[in-house]
């Protein structure tokens, strides 16, 4: 709450691009009043986003990115759309961000994650989570390389569903996942994932391998998916 100036701002800047993005869709005063709705819903959510521990937990974007997409979520639904409506917002969105990026400065953000000092970062940052000293973030589990990827993790528990779920948009979840892959494309991080939890399966299954492309996407994924 010390930074909610900065959370609203950012968020601002978010129905912004939402604003616009609905236009294209439904009535522009439709869009503009489920816009301001969802700013309204998000400054009513801060209090409710789980300790992460801060910034120095790696996925704190993530759960914020959550509250996002659950202030947007409902206040679509309110309009009558679907969460659908809402991942393919907010992909659209993270998208368009990536593109923005300069190529040069995505592929060293990638690199990164294969040096050493990633890969025993990640080990530690997966011991600690299983510690379950924070209930709201997410559990993982490390797992080491082989011939078919380079770095490798599992998520036990996921503090994204967890926080959806809570907050009555559990059937968001598997759309906000798709958003790995475009980070992953633009940092060519070449992810694989064949299971989520926001699907009902029992962990996460991360695996990149540098270099590799990415071949999921929303096309390739939401025709698997099991809600609306």
């Amino acid at each position: 709450m010390a930074n909610k100036a900065k959370f609203i701002a950012d968020f601002k800047g978010v129905c912004g691009g939402a604003e616009k993005w609905m236009a294209a869709r439904i009535p522009a005063p439709t869009a503009k009043a489920a816009a301001d709705d969802a700013l309204r819903r998000f400054e009513l959510l801060l209090p409710t986003l789980p300790d992460l521990g801060g910034t120095a937990n790696r996925n704190q974007p993530f759960i914020t990115m959550a509250g996002w997409l659950t202030a947007l979520c409902q206040a679509m639904r309110e309009k009558g759309m679907t969460a659908k409506d809402s991942g393919r917002l907010l992909y659209d969105l993270y998208a368009a961000d990536w593109a923005s990026v300069p190529s040069a400065k995505a592929q060293a953000m990638g690199a990164a994650l294969f040096t050493p000092a990633a890969q025993e970062s990640i080990k530690l940052w997966a011991e600690t989570t299983q510690k379950r000293l924070l209930p709201g973030d997410w559990v993982v589990r490390y797992v080491a390389p082989d011939k078919t990827f380079d770095v490798g993790y599992d998520y036990l528990e996921c503090g994204a569903c967890k926080y959806f779920k809570a907050q009555g948009v559990a059937e968001v979840a598997p759309y906000y996942c798709l958003n790995d892959f475009l980070a992953s494309r633009a940092q060519g991080t070449g992810l694989s994932r064949q299971h989520t939890i926001a699907q009902g399966d029992p962990l996460c299954d991360f695996r990149y391998k540098r270099g590799r492309h990415v071949t999921q996407d929303w096309n390739t994924e939401t025709p698997k998916f099991k809600v609306g």
